[in-house]
């Protein structure tokens, strides 16, 4: 995917446009085209061509290449007909384009997290490298509007937090998943006195984010399954607010364990 800015590419019709107008004045289709404005509009060519090459704007580029090709193999001396009549093409070509690609806006904060889908993370990240994928990627799955895509790489950074954790606390099992928030919620079920020393002293951490794993298995119930060591879609029809809230509590979440937890 590419950023297309509108403006360059308005600037640069507006530009030819007015070369087409100009051209269309001379009564006489033979008359030949000042050299300085032939070199000048070679320059302009040129650059749009490059624009529309990088889009891969293939019709256009290509009649932007047709041009400055024969305007070298005829030294620029070029007859203001002919000129004419090749940049109507390459206008038509251009609109042809923009009839037929869609193309889609984001808004400023849409843009925002898309350019910097690490913004609010930069402790998580520092602290659990891994992560860093999975965080990028729910942004900008995000800011695209592809709400349940954007909670499964987030729900991969909450599971990786909660993993982290069970290790910790040595209730990981055999197979670290989702599971291990089963056996968390067991350990902060036990009185403080029961708790192994490790238990005890992470006791203010246990406690601090088991209510986003209570939120996972009861607030978004009718969303998301907590099934054997997964996560499982019943419903991917998120709303943007409610993405955005299991977003904030996984961050929240993630926030603490990378302030509490040890550093390996």
């Amino acid at each position: 995917m590419m950023e297309l800015y509108a403006f360059f590419f308005v600037q640069a019709m507006n530009k030819l446009v007015a070369w087409e107008k100009t051209l269309g004045e001379s009564q006489n289709r033979d008359t030949q085209m000042k050299p300085e404005y032939a070199v000048q509009l070679f320059s302009e060519i040129g650059t749009f061509g490059v624009l529309c090459l990088t889009h891969q704007f293939k019709s256009t580029s290509q009649q932007c290449g047709r041009i400055t090709e024969d305007m070298k193999a005829k030294k620029v001396l070029l007859q203001c007909g002919t000129v004419r009549d090749d940049l109507r093409e390459l206008r038509r070509r251009f609109e042809d384009y923009l009839k037929e690609e869609p193309l889609f806006q984001l808004s400023l904060k849409e843009l925002e997290l898309y350019r910097s889908p690490g913004r609010d993370w930069e402790k998580v990240i520092s602290r659990f490298p891994k992560t860093r994928v999975d965080i990028e990627e729910s942004s900008k799955c995000y800011a695209f509007g592809r709400y349940a895509a954007s909670l499964f790489h987030v729900l991969l950074v909450a599971e990786y937090g909660v993993v982290a954790l069970a290790k910790l606390l040595s209730v990981a099992g055999d197979k670290p998943g989702w599971g291990s928030s089963d056996r968390l919620e067991r350990i902060s079920e036990k009185p403080y006195k029961q708790r192994s020393p490790v238990e005890q002293k992470y006791s203010s951490v246990l406690d601090s984010v088991m209510p986003f794993a209570f939120s996972m298995k009861n607030e978004w119930r009718h969303k998301i399954s907590h099934v054997e060591n997964k996560l499982e879609w019943l419903d991917t029809d998120f709303s943007p607010k409610m993405a955005g809230d299991i977003i904030g509590a996984v961050r929240g979440f993630m926030d603490k364990l990378a302030h509490e937890l040890p550093k390996p």
